[in-house]
C-alpha cells in the first residue's frame, strides 16, 4: 500500500495489522543549503533560514543568526538573547497548542479541536503584534533586532498569557480525563527508551520515551542560563505521552515566560542589526537551538578568504522519522493517522 505525499510510505501488512512501515523522503530537493551559498547578502540568507520549515520560523532563523554571529565574531547582549528566547517559547506554545487541536480532530473531539485552535490564535496574534507576522518572520536578525521587545509589549504579553492559560489548563485537563480520548491515545504507537536512544531521537520524541535531551539545559544560551529550564521527561513513549508532553511543556513555557517577563526590564532597546558582516576566514561554526520539535543544528564553513563554502542544516525531523516507523509496528493500519499526527514531523525540514 502506498500513501502519496511529499514522502513515500510503504505499509507492509498482514490484513489490518502493520508489520512494518518504510518511509522514503527527500525527493523534491528544495536546494536550501545550496541557496545559502548562492545568496550573497545577509538579508537574503536570513529570509532563506526563515523558510527552512514554515512552522519553525523562529527556531531556524535563530540558529542561523547564531552561526553567522559566531563566524563574524559578533557578541550579542543578554537582553537580545532573552528576547529571542521569548520568541522561541511563544512559537513552542503556539505549535503545541495547534498540535493538540489536530489530535482532538483525529479522535472526533470537536470541542477540543475548536477551542485549542482559538487559543493558538491568541499566541500567534501576540507574536504578530510584536513583529508584524504571526509566524515570527523578520523577528530574528543577525547581531540585533528590527523589533526590540519593550515594557509595553511585556505588559501586553502578560495579559495574553493570562487570557490563554486559564481556558487551556481547564480544557486540557478535561481532555486528559475523557475515556474516549484516552482509549484512542493510550498505549498506541509506543517506542521504548532503548529504541529512542538507538535511533538518536531528539526533542519531544526523546523526552516522551524517557531520554533527557534538551538543548536549553545541555547547551543553554545566556537566556536559559539566566532563567533556568528543567525539561519534562515522560516514560511511556506512546501517543498519550506525546499529547501529555505537549500539555506539560506549554504549562512549563508559560511559567518560564512569566518568570522572565516579571523580572526582566526592557528599558534599553536592543541594537539594530547590521546590513552586512565580514566572516572570519577558514572557520567552522556550529549552532544548536531547541526548537519546538527538538534539536536544530546549523553548521557553516568559510574558506581562506572568508567566503561561505559549506552550509549544513539538520532539522529534528531528520532523527525522528524513524520513530514513526518503529511505533507503527503491530498496530492496525487505522491507527496510522493519529500516530502520525502525534509526531507532526516535517517533510520540508528533511527535504533540504
Amino acid at each position: 500500500m502506498l500513501f502519496r505525499s511529499p514522502g513515500h510510505f510503504r505499509f507492509i501488512c498482514n490484513g489490518e495489522n502493520v508489520l512494518h512501515l518504510e518511509i522514503q523522503l527527500g525527493w523534491q530537493h528544495r536546494g536550501v543549503e545550496q541557496a545559502m551559498l548562492e545568496k550573497q547578502t545577509l538579508l537574503q540568507r536570513n529570509i532563506v533560514a526563515e523558510t527552512i520549515a514554515g512552522d519553525t520560523t523562529v527556531g531556524h532563523s535563530l540558529t542561523f543568526a547564531r552561526v553567522m554571529e559566531s563566524l563574524a565574531g559578533i557578541e550579542t547582549t543578554t537582553q537580545l538573547e532573552v528576547e529571542r528566547a521569548i520568541a522561541l517559547e511563544m512559537e513552542r506554545i503556539a505549535i503545541h497548542t495547534g498540535d493538540i487541536a489536530a489530535l482532538c480532530t483525529d479522535v472526533a473531539y470537536n470541542l477540543g479541536a475548536s477551542i485549542f485552535a482559538i487559543l493558538r490564535t491568541l499566541i500567534i496574534n501576540a507574536t504578530q503584534s510584536w513583529c508584524g507576522n504571526r509566524l515570527g518572520k523578520s523577528m530574528i536578525r543577525v547581531g540585533g533586532s528590527l523589533h526590540p521587545f519593550t515594557n509595553e509589549l511585556r505588559n501586553d504579553f502578560l495579559k495574553v498569557l493570562l487570557q490563554f492559560e486559564k481556558p487551556f489548563v481547564e480544557l486540557a485537563h478535561q481532555t486528559y480525563r475523557m475515556p474516549s480520548v484516552e482509549n484512542r491515545f493510550d498505549e498506541i504507537g509506543a517506542i521504548s527508551e532503548e529504541q529512542a536512544r538507538k535511533i538518536g531521537a531528539v526533542g519531544m520524541v526523546a523526552r516522551m520515551a524517557n531520554v533527557k535531551r534538551d538543548i536549553r539545559q545541555s547547551h543553554p544560551s545566556r537566556a536559559y542560563i539566566k532563567y533556568l529550564y528543567d525539561p519534562i521527561i515522560l516514560p511511556r513513549g506512546d501517543v498519550f505521552s506525546r499529547f501529555l508532553l505537549r500539555r506539560k511543556e506549554i504549562k512549563k513555557s508559560l511559567a518560564w515566560l512569566r518568570d522572565v517577563l516579571n523580572n526582566e526590564d526592557f528599558l534599553i532597546p536592543s541594537p539594530p542589526p547590521p546590513t552586512e558582516i565580514k566572516l572570519k576566514p577558514s572557520t567552522l561554526a556550529i549552532s544548536l537551538t531547541e526548537g519546538w520539535r527538538g534539536e536544530i543544528c546549523h553548521a557553516a564553513v568559510t574558506d581562506s578568504k572568508g567566503k561561505l563554502v559549506m552550509y549544513k542544516i539538520k532539522d529534528p525531523s531528520m532523527h525522528n522519522w524513524k520513530a514513526l516507523e518503529l511505533s507503527l509496528r503491530n498496530l492496525e493500519i487505522s491507527d496510522f493517522p493519529i500516530n502520525n499526527k502525534s509526531y507532526n514531523l516535517s517533510y520540508c525540514g528533511y527535504d533540504l
